[in-house]
């Protein structure tokens, strides 16, 4: 169950500790610091061999960090993942916070951006960060660090936010973690890209469609395959994303009809009904809860 912003500042020592002694950075974070679930297990998350390889290597840099550093060598603490919306780069972010045993600073850039001074807000996102175990999420980071030659107007406001988060990235402890998600890397101020030390690309599915289905589906769920393989087998032009809601609504459906099998031709009809695509042999006319 989600937790709301409440529990979750009741239970993290870290910001009990950061709110007991600088009062002001509570409102920050109540207003700019998006409440998340991280309870998402990493076996869950789709991703191809290359940035599995790279996020594992990554959470074994993290957890031997005091081994490293002994040596005068740093792990890897800041990532930038760009593709497609809805291609799991959030969710992995997610999975790799509870991977670790981090806390979640999700930053509501619009708000951050939107409400009185941004880069004060973005400092006081660092300064929070610095009481514990936190991974800072700035998703659409293109918003705020766009390149100097894009076609947009660069306004005061937004450089000197911008500015900001190259100074903390630079100082930060590597004990805090940044991530990063866009959808138009090439947007990106090249400076800031230069900052990250992992690059993950995120594509549309690659795997068959079979095998991404039984990802998503909860545990105690059968997945009943009722199609023919020559259909299962192919790709569809979806996103993770837009797929988990189809076999999380089929899933519904099986609980209100009191059964916890799942036929893969009910995640079909699902699909064709919200997209509107016809899928050869269904009977999408008949009502989705009996």
């Amino acid at each position: 169950m989600k937790k709301t912003r409440d529990e979750l500042k009741s239970e993290s020592l870290a910001l009990v500790t950061a709110f007991k002694e600088h009062p002001e950075l509570e409102e920050i974070y109540d207003t700019m610091v998006m409440p998340v679930d991280t309870d998402i297990d990493l076996s869950k998350v789709i991703l191809s061999t290359r940035n599995k390889e790279l996020i594992l290597q990554f959470i074994i840099e993290t957890k031997n960090r005091e081994k490293l550093e002994r040596f005068g060598l740093h792990p890897m603490n800041r990532i930038l993942m760009f593709g497609d919306s809805g291609t799991g780069k959030t969710y992995l972010t997610k999975a790799l916070t509870n991977a670790l045993g981090y806390q979640m600073l999700y930053v509501d850039i619009a708000r951050a951006i939107a409400s009185g001074n941004p880069a004060k807000n973005i400092a006081d996102i660092f300064t929070i960060a610095e009481y514990g175990d936190f991974v800072i999420f700035l998703d659409e980071a293109d918003s705020i660090a766009w390149s100097r030659d894009a076609d947009d107007a660069e306004g005061g406001d937004i450089r000197r936010a911008t500015n900001t988060i190259f100074q903390h990235m630079d100082q930060m402890s590597s004990r805090i973690i940044v991530v990063a998600a866009t959808n138009m890397v090439n947007r990106l101020d090249p400076a800031f890209r230069r900052r990250f030390n992992l690059e993950l690309r995120f594509e549309r599915p690659e795997k068959n469609f079979k095998e991404i289905v039984s990802r998503f589906l909860f545990p105690g769920f059968t997945l009943d395959l009722d199609m023919d393989d020559q259909i299962t087998e192919r790709r569809l032009k979806m996103s993770y994303a837009q797929i988990q809601e189809s076999v999380e609504r089929v899933m519904k459906k099986a609980i209100l009809n009191d059964t916890m099998i799942i036929k893969m031709s009910d995640i079909y009809k699902d699909i064709a009904r919200v997209t509107g695509v016809k899928i050869k042999g269904l009977n999408i006319e008949e009502e989705f809860y009996n």
